[in-house]
């Protein structure tokens, strides 16, 4: 199997702010919010378990992100934490309203054999296109 197609709802999880505390570059952070909760459904489907990297896609842009198996989710549905990776697949566009949509849009994930999840550096770097 290729990929599966998710619903993605981002937020703000307490590990995340926590590691905002300790710095956007500190590995806490990286932790915190480098991943994409899925069901274990989802999870199995794909062939991935927890902490393998994935390629998350949208009609936006893709990133490589860890996996993380979330037993709260129902299959079909994605959370992923608000932050610089979260951001490579979210429009900016607002519709007006000052804020992008960042509670169910479509995207898709699939294992990303070979692939890296990048570090925020490296993140930059690509945006900047130095990468």
């Amino acid at each position: 199997m290729s990929g599966i197609d998710v619903t993605v709802i981002s937020g703000r999880t307490s590990e995340q702010g926590i590691g905002l505390e300790e710095g956007k570059t500190s590995d806490r952070y990286y932790n915190s919010v480098a991943l994409i909760e899925l069901s274990p459904g989802d999870c199995d489907a794909l062939g991935v378990e927890d902490g393998q990297p994935i390629k998350v896609s949208s009609v936006h842009g893709e990133v490589v992100v860890h996996a993380k198996r979330t037993e709260s989710l129902e299959r079909g549905m994605a959370f992923f934490p608000y932050g610089p990776w979260a951001n490579q697949i979210q429009s900016s566009d607002t519709g007006g309203t000052g804020m992008p949509q960042y509670k169910g849009f479509p995207a898709s994930v699939e294992k990303a054999d070979g692939e890296d999840v990048p570090s925020l550096s490296e993140l930059v770097a690509g945006l900047r296109g130095e990468g």
